[in-house]
């Protein structure tokens, strides 16, 4: 296949693209330079000149607390709303696959037992919010969409500075700076590795799995930022001490975050377990452990 990926240089996207290349897809990997999404024209044009088999949107404004600045907001609503509607349009009209990545922070978090993939979205911070937006962009688009909800990635950084390092790099540069750690036992998620997620899209496609929205996590329990550093620090060896808290031992944050969203899936094959993804992240990456 011929494969046209946005966001190509962040954490995910570049997962994203080396996936398709170890399969044995032709590839084109686009930045915000070099194809701007929430242009309709920028897209028509690339759509037009590369004649993509696929196209994989990987593209998103992530930084949570800043969306809730209204004077930030309509730049991540730019990104996650009106640049998947262009793309999932653009698609639909030459009849390409579209595959756009969502998120858990779609959901209140207000489930112990977590979220199904038909579940109805209610967001409650504005970053969510956009993105309930997008998903809801790309189903009134029509055409052959797949919405795929990913929660808590971790993998390497991204290559722009749009791109976060992730909670795994975070606790482990803590652990060798801190005597001790104070880690917050809230927001309970399924953190998932970007390569996995990566390779899972393209079985996705080539298994011939209908259109629609699939949850797409490793496997394993739903864990808390707290238990999520203890697998991390079992992992790698870390003694560093470390105590749960309360979100209220820290400064607040301007966003609310969802308290219980593990997504569950139900549609397709599990992913390997969390720690296994774990372990060979922390082989692979640069961190020290």
């Amino acid at each position: 296949m011929n494969i046209l990926i946005t966001g190509a240089s962040g954490t995910l996207g570049q997962d994203v693209l080396k996936a398709c290349q170890s399969r044995g897809h032709a590839v084109i990997g686009t930045d915000r330079q070099t194809l701007d999404i929430t242009q309709r024209g920028q897209i028509e044009d690339a759509l037009d000149h590369h004649a993509p088999d696929l196209l994989i949107n990987t593209a998103a404004y992530n930084f949570v607390d800043k969306v809730e600045d209204p004077a930030v907001y309509p730049l991540a609503e730019a990104i996650n709303v009106h640049g998947p509607r262009n793309l999932a349009r653009a698609a639909a009209d030459r009849g390409i696959p579209f595959i756009h990545y969502s998120t858990d922070y779609v959901f209140a978090g207000d489930n112990p037992r977590g979220y199904r993939e038909d579940a109805d979205p209610c967001p409650i911070n504005a970053y969510g919010r956009t993105k309930a937006m997008g998903e809801n962009a790309v189903e009134q688009a029509g055409g052959q969409w797949y919405i795929l909800r990913l929660s808590k990635i971790f993998g390497t950084p991204g290559l722009t500075d749009a791109s976060k390092p992730s909670f795994v790099h975070l606790m482990m540069k803590l652990s060798n700076e801190l005597s001790e750690l104070k880690i917050i036992d809230e927001e309970v998620g399924c953190p998932s590795y970007t390569k996995d997620i990566a390779h899972a899209t393209f079985s996705l496609i080539e298994q011939g799995n209908v259109p629609g929205v699939y949850h797409v996590v490793n496997e394993g329990l739903g864990v808390t930022w707290y238990g999520f550093a203890k697998e991390i620090f079992e992992v790698a060896g870390v003694t560093t001490p470390f105590i749960p808290v309360p979100s209220e031992v820290f400064p607040p944050r301007p966003a609310s975050r969802p308290k219980f969203a593990a997504l569950l899936n139900t549609k397709l094959p599990p992913l390997r377990p969390r720690r296994e993804a774990l372990r060979e992240f922390l082989l692979t990456e640069t961190i020290q452990v």
